[in-house]
């Protein structure tokens, strides 16, 4: 699909539709975007997988503290709009370090923790998946498992989390491709990003007013974060597929 779009662009740009020579001279800062898009991706992703995991065991625990700290989490991380968290988190930052650290320029500490702000963002609802995920095992499994001797943590490696990763997985995709289109928040607070190369490329192509090369810029960009979200959902496809129960899987339709 993302290779059968690219060529009929191409395609496009060759019969003469739009300008393929203006499309091909901003490639170059458009990947360069895309490489610091997904160092993001590459940050935020794990980080918030595994703060997810973590808090969605802990909702799912018989301890009230951790199941209480669990939920403020996530009742607090949601509730919160993104860019807001991005750019409070670095603010934050950038002030105490320039205070106690007396750091000129604290912009890379900047750049990392608003980073870390989305991350666990995308982790308050990865935690709901995780908690659905883990609740849907039947409790007749875990009693049996307890009546066959096995320890809570043989329960939960065995028995729980096997499942709960597989019925977990659907959603997972749908929240990474999700994280890959909010890291164009970042360029709220300075970040090299492909949606900030696209802006600053936007603003030279109104100097003359051409809005054609404006709607090329934003094609361009379309198709590289359609790209990066096929990827990660044929990943985790992939993944699926390989931990498919048969008789347990989905009808398709």
């Amino acid at each position: 699909m993302a290779a059968a779009s690219l060529g009929a662009i191409v395609w496009l740009g060759f019969a003469g539709l739009y300008d393929s020579n203006f499309a091909l001279s901003i490639l170059d800062d458009l990947l360069k975007g895309l490489f610091v898009t997904l160092l993001a991706v590459g940050v935020v992703i794990p980080v918030g997988f595994t703060v997810g995991f973590f808090v969605g065991w802990a909702r799912t625990t018989r301890s009230w503290v951790l199941r209480g700290t669990g939920s403020l989490y996530v009742e607090f991380f949601r509730s919160m709009p993104p860019i807001a968290l991005i750019v409070f988190s670095s603010l934050v930052v950038t002030l105490l370090i320039q205070a106690y650290f007396f750091v000129e320029d604290p912009h890379l500490f900047a750049l990392t923790v608003g980073m870390l702000a989305l991350a666990l963002h995308s982790g308050s609802y990865q935690a709901e998946i995780f908690r659905a995920g883990i609740l849907s095992v039947p409790a007749g499994q875990i009693e049996a498992a307890e009546a066959l001797g096995l320890t809570k943590l043989q329960i939960m490696f065995r028995v729980t989390l096997p499942q709960a990763f597989r019925v977990s997985l659907p959603a997972l995709g749908n929240e990474f491709a999700s994280v890959i289109k909010d890291t164009s928040l970042i360029s709220a607070i300075g970040a090299l990003e492909l949606s900030f190369f696209g802006l600053v490329l936007v603003r030279d192509a109104l100097l003359p007013l051409r809005l054609d090369h404006v709607f090329i810029i934003w094609l361009e960009i379309a198709l590289l974060y359609f790209l990066m979200t096929t990827l990660v959902t044929f990943m985790v496809r992939q993944v699926e597929n390989r931990y498919k129960v048969p008789g347990l899987e989905a009808a398709l339709l």
